[in-house]
C-alpha cells in the first residue's frame, strides 16, 4: 500500500470509528483522559500495522480488536490498577436514558469481564454477535451464552427500576 494510499485510509478510519472507539475505551477503562491515550495508541497501531490488514473482517472490527487489546494492555498495567470512580460513568449515559440516570451504566459496569464485554460491544457499539465472537476470538456460541447470562444478571440487578416486578 503506498504512503498516500495509507495516509487517506487512515483519516478516513479516524472520522468514522474516532468516536466510536472513545466511547467503547471509556466504557471499558472508566476514564475519560486514559481512554483518549487508548485511542490514540490503538490508531497508531493500527496506522504502523495498516499493511498487515488482510480484509478477512471488516476494518472497524479490526480497529475496535486493537482498541481492546490496547484497554486490556492498561489494565494489566501495574501503573493503571488503580479503580477510579464512577465519574465518567455519568458523563456517558446509555442511549436513550434521562442523563442524570446512571443506574443502567452502573449495572453494566459491575458486571464481569466477559459479560461486560459482550454487552458494550452489542448494545453501546451495535455489533452483530458474528462480529463480536470475531473480535473476541471466541465461537458465536460462547458470545451468545454470554449475552444471555448478561441480560438476565442485569434484569435481577435492575429489578423495581426497569422492570416492573418486584
Amino acid at each position: 500500500m503506498e504512503q498516500e494510499e495509507k495516509k487517506a485510509l487512515f483519516q478516513k478510519m479516524l472520522e468514522q470509528e474516532g468516536d466510536r472507539l472513545l466511547r467503547l475505551c471509556t466504557l471499558y477503562l472508566k476514564d475519560g483522559n486514559l481512554a483518549e491515550d487508548a485511542v490514540q495508541e490503538s490508531f497508531l497501531r493500527a496506522f504502523q500495522h495498516m499493511d498487515e490488514f488482510r480484509g478477512q473482517a471488516a476494518m472497524a472490527t479490526w480497529l475496535t480488536r486493537i482498541a481492546i487489546n490496547v484497554c486490556k494492555g492498561y489494565l494489566r498495567s501495574p501503573w493503571h490498577w488503580r479503580r477510579l470512580s464512577s465519574q465518567v460513568l455519568e458523563q456517558l449515559p446509555a442511549p436513550g436514558m434521562p442523563e442524570t440516570d446512571d443506574t443502567l451504566p452502573g449495572a453494566v459496569m459491575a458486571l464481569s469481564r466477559p459479560y461486560r464485554e459482550v454487552i458494550l460491544l452489542y448494545y453501546y457499539q451495535q455489533l452483530k454477535a458474528r462480529e463480536i465472537a470475531e473480535i473476541l476470538h471466541v465461537p458465536l456460541s460462547t458470545v451468545t451464552v454470554r449475552l444471555s447470562r448478561a441480560r438476565r444478571q442485569l434484569k435481577e440487578q435492575l429489578k423495581g427500576w426497569y422492570y416492573d416486578e418486584e
